[in-house]
């Protein structure tokens, strides 16, 4: 039982006044007629209870309307929620991530190209310099946990070699040689040269050369152990050598040498070749990797080039995605603005008689002259013009 509306049949006025529950139902809430025009974005939940009139089909009252448009108006505000939230995420997903990496090397190659600025001694910055730019090549190839890359690999070119000398006084018939052994990262070939002389006046002696007992360890942790034949003379001048199967992550390689008499001593020099770490083209950082690897091989030079660093480190920091573009936009946004200024007669900081007192002008003649001088004069010019610049600048409120 319960009390509501009890609309009559054929046109008569209902009543109100009890009901009963039944199994077939229909919806009215005990909520008050509200004005459409108080709705707000968050509609509290109405309960609904079902009833049907005695015997009777029942008509709606006037605010049934109202309770079927408030479900469809917490509808509608779902949706259009989770639209925004939709929209938001997308829009963000659009975006595109910065890439720490990316603003790491802008930041050092500001800083080498201001170390190779203001540096009075650039053989005092060499260090520096060669250690930000190997931080910055592992950082842009990405190591992998077992010695390998991501975006270089180890390629069978010579990279560089690991290299031992020993005199050779054992007979070639002998059971056993001369033991010659070196050790080496990633190598992939062992070579043997008899150099021409055996001193600073004495002939070198030809070699023979029985095997190379190799020892590898692999990227994946194999060891292995490998006696390669090679059984060979080697005359002074000349050199012989034997590939590895594969590029080993250590390899400790022993050659077994002897002379062909024992009044016919030599010298011989045994080298484990190591391959050379290759940049892979595909990388997104590849022409960043391709310029610090110039300005190393610039800064590891005996003679330091200091216009030559800078160069290329402007380059690399142009070969930076969207750097050369932003570097593009700013130069034809000063063009404009100076096309602009010339258009309509304006002038912006432009220097009349007067404007600069003795001591300045004299400043900038001194700087002038040691522009003109030795290295450490055209050093010390750029530093007093900086501090120059410093002391004109006016200061931030």
């Amino acid at each position: 039982m319960g009390m509501g509306w009890d609309y009559g049949t054929n046109g008569t006025n209902g009543t109100y006044g009890t009901y009963e529950t039944t199994s077939r139902v229909s919806f009215v809430s005990f909520v008050p007629f509200v004005p459409l025009v108080s709705f707000v974005p968050f509609v509290p939940f109405v309960p609904f209870v079902p009833f049907r009139a005695r015997g009777r089909t029942p008509h709606p009252p006037p605010h049934e309307t109202l309770d079927k448009i408030l479900p469809m108006k917490q509808k509608v505000l779902v949706v259009l929620t989770v639209l925004l939230v939709s929209l938001g995420a997308v829009a963000q997903e659009q975006q595109p991530a910065r890439d720490e990496k990316i603003d790491k090397l802008a930041a050092d190659l500001h800083t080498l190209s201001r170390v190779t600025d203001v540096a009075e001694d650039m053989g005092r910055a060499r260090q520096i310099l060669l250690a930000i730019v190997d931080s910055d090549v592992e950082m842009l190839r990405e190591p992998r946990g077992d010695g390998t890359y991501k975006w270089a690999s180890l390629q069978r070119e010579e990279g560089g070699r690991v290299k031992d000398e020993k005199s050779i006084e054992q007979v070639h018939t002998e059971k056993e040689l001369r033991y010659v052994t070196v050790t080496g990262a990633n190598a992939y070939r062992v070579e043997i040269t008899v150099p021409r002389k055996r001193g600073t006046f004495a002939a070198n002696n030809r070699v023979w050369v029985r095997n190379v007992l190799v020892d590898s360890t692999s990227f994946d942790g194999r060891v292995s152990h490998q006696e390669l034949p090679v059984n060979a003379w080697v005359n002074p001048g000349d050199a012989t050598g034997v590939p590895l199967p594969e590029i080993g992550k250590s390899v400790k390689a022993t050659a077994e040498l002897g002379v062909e008499s024992g009044s016919k001593q030599a010298v011989a020099e045994v080298a484990v070749v190591q391959a050379k770490l290759v940049d892979d083209p595909n990388s997104p950082y590849f022409p960043a990797t391709k310029k610090l690897l110039q300005f190393r091989e610039l800064a590891a030079a005996k003679d330091l080039n200091r216009g030559a660093l800078k160069n290329v480190a402007d380059e690399a920091l142009l070969a930076l995605p969207g750097e050369l573009e932003k570097r593009t936009a700013e130069l034809a946004r000063v063009a404009d603005e100076r096309k602009r200024m010339a258009e309509s007669g304006q002038t912006k900081g432009a220097i009349t008689i007067g404007d600069a007192t003795p001591d300045i002008t004299n400043e900038l003649a001194e700087i002038a002259r040691l522009l003109t001088g030795t290295l450490e004069e055209q050093a010390n010019a750029r530093a007093r013009l900086a501090a120059l610049v410093g002391a004109l600048t006016p200061k931030q409120p």
